[in-house]
């Protein structure tokens, strides 16, 4: 066989493999960088004999048989750092070194140059199976025995090459001499090329499968661990839910997936869900946080916080989910707002929840041409009830005579209490004209009245035996109104001048707001 055409050869596909090996390690293997610039000078080594004929022989056998001798410490140096040891230097430095020393001093002795180089080389390939034997608990066993095979290989060769040439079998005039020693030796240096390329490629490969598993299992055991709802929903369809997810909506283990997440949301929060979720699905609402409901196995409906990333999922978009369970808090939240708008004992729209209603009312009365009013009530003599029998007597009859207001009117009308023993009603759609608003009006607050004229009887928790009998009537004011041409404060003070006026007129009665109304006194 041709020599040079071999060594054009292996230079051509060390360059390749090379170059292969650098793109793949580009920012996400750095230790096949080694390997790669292994390969490199492997080439680079060929090349220079490649080139014997036409450079000085000394430079092409010092600076040929360097790289090469260079390019086996740095395959070694790769095996170092994949093992993740320190570099033994003196392994690595000293048969370059010698390779060095044996060009410069036996340069024009073949025979010597060659017995000496298949021992040197020998020795560097024997590191490699060293470091190779200390790889074998990293989990890279088939990269590892390609990778050794090849390496095996070449120790072969240069032992039955030195073999050959020093008990003279084989007798070397040039380097370039075709005899099988030399064809078959550099043809399988080319096959351990080959053979070494493809196992660290496998090496490579099985070390970041491994951590891979690794870093899934370690994933695993967060989100089984997790205290909160993770699920993978893709296509409409759930598919991965952690242990938690199933725990707090009730379904057996490995249930989850494969339900579509539309069976899971209330129907009313559905539209919001699948908006948000499409916005998550665009990448537009990773900071998306929002409450819905869910239908749970064996708790009936919860409320729950969703909040999550767009992800991919086997080669296609999804979104991961996080979910609390937020029933608890937004229960609270639900009673600290009622706290807001509520009066605590009654549990009546207080001030602030009525001046809501009432500025939407006055919108309405607007909008539908219609009229509404306010029927300001005060109970009559409700101190002596207090000094008598204590304030929580009080306390009972205004709870009764909030049930008996409310029972009064419609559902579309509001009772509210504004503290102490005042209440105030807001009476909606009365009527087209002033005329059907004012008889209207004064119908319910007669039926109020007379409500709450009715005799009381008061039994409290602590002496369920001691019954309080009580009567006592209230005085009404009444005002009309529509549209915004009076704010919804100064109704009200018109609504309480009109209740003072019937207080002044004798109580028990219903008085209507007329500009001639007397403004009420600071208290009552």
């Amino acid at each position: 066989m041709h020599i040079p055409t071999i060594f054009a050869v292996m230079t051509l596909v060390s360059a390749v493999m090379a170059l292969s090996l650098t793109i793949a390690a580009w920012k996400k293997y750095p230790d096949l960088q080694a390997w790669a610039a292994a390969l490199g000078l492997q080439g680079v080594g060929y090349s220079f004999f490649v080139l014997r004929a036409s450079m000085p022989e000394g430079w092409s056998i010092v600076l040929g048989n360097g790289a090469v001798s260079a390019s086996m410490a740095l395959y070694a140096y790769g095996l170092y750092r994949f093992a993740n040891r320190a570099p033994n230097r003196l392994a690595l430095y000293v048969p370059m070194a010698l390779v060095l020393a044996v060009n410069l001093v036996w340069l024009h002795d073949l025979h010597t140059r060659f017995l000496l180089h298949s021992v040197l080389y020998a020795g560097q390939a024997c590191l490699l199976v060293v470091l190779l034997h200390r790889c074998r608990t990293l989990g890279t066993r088939r990269g590892a025995l390609i990778l050794g095979v090849g390496v095996a290989l070449f120790i072969l060769v240069m032992l039955s090459r030195f073999v050959a040439v020093s008990t003279g079998w084989i007798n070397l005039a040039a380097y370039n001499e075709s005899n099988a020693v030399q064809a078959v030796t550099f043809l399988i240096s080319l096959t351990s090329t080959l053979m070494l390329s493809v196992g660290i490629l496998l090496m490579m490969q099985q070390r970041a499968e491994d951590r891979l598993a690794v870093s899934e299992h370690h994933y695993r055991l967060l989100v089984d661990a997790a205290t909160e709802c993770i699920c993978i929903v893709q296509g409409g369809i759930i598919r991965f839910a952690n242990p938690r997810m199933h725990q707090l909506l009730g379904y057996a283990p490995g249930a989850l997936p494969g339900t579509a997440i539309q069976s899971l949301v209330l129907a009313d929060d559905w539209p919001m869900v699948q908006h948000n979720h499409q916005q998550r699905l665009t990448g537009q609402g990773d900071d998306l946080k929002y409450p819905t409901r869910m239908n749970t196995l064996h708790a009936g409906v919860r409320w729950f916080e969703i909040s999550g990333v767009r992800i991919e999922w086997q080669g296609q978009v999804a979104t991961l989910n996080f979910l609390n369970d937020i029933t608890q808090r937004h229960h609270m939240e639900e009673t600290i707002k009622g706290l807001a708008y509520h009066d605590t004992l009654t549990h009546l729209p207080n001030r602030r929840l009525l001046l809501d209603r009432l500025g939407q009312a006055q919108i309405s009365t607007l909008r539908n041409n219609t009229w509404a009013g306010l029927v300001f009530l005060d109970l009559d003599r409700f101190k002596i009830l207090n000094d008598t029998h204590g304030h929580r007597a009080g306390d009972l009859l205004l709870v009764e005579v909030a049930r008996r207001l409310v029972g009064c009117v419609r559902g579309i009308d509001t009772v509210a209490r504004l503290g102490g023993d005042e209440f105030v009603v807001l009476l909606c759609d009365l009527g087209n004209t002033s005329e059907q608003a004012r008889e209207a009006a004064h119908h319910v607050a007669q039926k109020m009245l007379s409500a709450l004229a009715q005799s009381y009887r008061l039994t409290q928790e602590e002496a369920p035996h001691a019954v309080v009998e009580h009567q006592c009537s209230a005085s009404a004011g009444l005002v009309l109104f529509t549209g915004h041409t009076t704010a919804a404060e100064a109704l009200l003070e018109q609504a309480d001048a009109a209740m003072y006026a019937a207080k002044k007129a004798g109580r028990n009665q219903v008085c209507m707001h007329t500009p001639n109304t007397p403004e009420p006194p600071a208290a009552h």
